[in-house]
């Protein structure tokens, strides 16, 4: 079973590239700026978390948001260290984070009789986070993650976004053609021309 995602635009420069609609879709809610999340930060040692933990920290938010052809794991390594950090500020979150870890590790032996971290089949390791969705240390992680993937001006470029244009003038000089899903139209010339004959 494979699971998409998002849709991708074209590649330029051997990267790979998300359509600008499909990016704005996607970070709706985004409201939250967290720039500085994600700069060379990598994955530290936690009051909070064990070495296994951290681990399995880092493999959830790579299988939550899955861009192995445009994230570097410093930019998930970042994510974690901010997942922990926020654990560190607070018994109730630190509790939940590492309760549900331990969950998650329980029903991967349970199920396939090794940690999660063992389980090498990307499918597996989504139907297995699945059991934990709806948990709240889950919905912690995730949206840290999303605010600090999407959210985050030093990745848009990895996914072919260039942001606001607003303060730019607008679309229409800057990507409103940029769309691939669409018929390459006649030009302002070529119409001009048809409406004068």
């Amino acid at each position: 079973m494979t699971i998409r995602f998002h849709w991708r635009g074209k590649e330029k420069d051997g990267r790979a590239a998300m359509n600008r609609r499909m990016f704005l879709m996607t970070t709706t809610l985004a409201g939250v700026t967290t720039t500085a999340m994600l700069g060379s930060a990598s994955l530290a040692s936690s009051a909070v978390l064990d070495e296994a933990q951290g681990a399995s920290l880092l493999r959830m938010i790579q299988d939550i948001y899955p861009h192995p052809d445009v994230l570097q794991v410093s930019h998930y390594e970042a994510i974690a260290a901010t997942v922990m950090k926020n654990a560190e500020g607070d018994a109730e979150i630190a509790k939940g984070l590492t309760d549900g870890l331990a969950r998650i590790d329980a029903k991967a032996q349970e199920l396939f009789g090794t940690p999660y971290t063992g389980i090498e089949d990307p499918d597996a390791r989504e139907g297995l986070l699945r059991h934990f969705q709806d948990e709240g240390f889950f919905q912690g992680v995730r949206w840290t993650a999303y605010f600090g993937i999407y959210d985050n001006k030093e990745v848009w470029p990895l996914f072919g976004y260039e942001g606001s244009s607003v303060e730019h003038g607008g679309y229409i000089d800057r990507g409103f053609s940029d769309i691939t899903f669409v018929p390459e139209g006649p030009t302002l010339e070529e119409r001009m021309a048809d409406v004068q004959a």
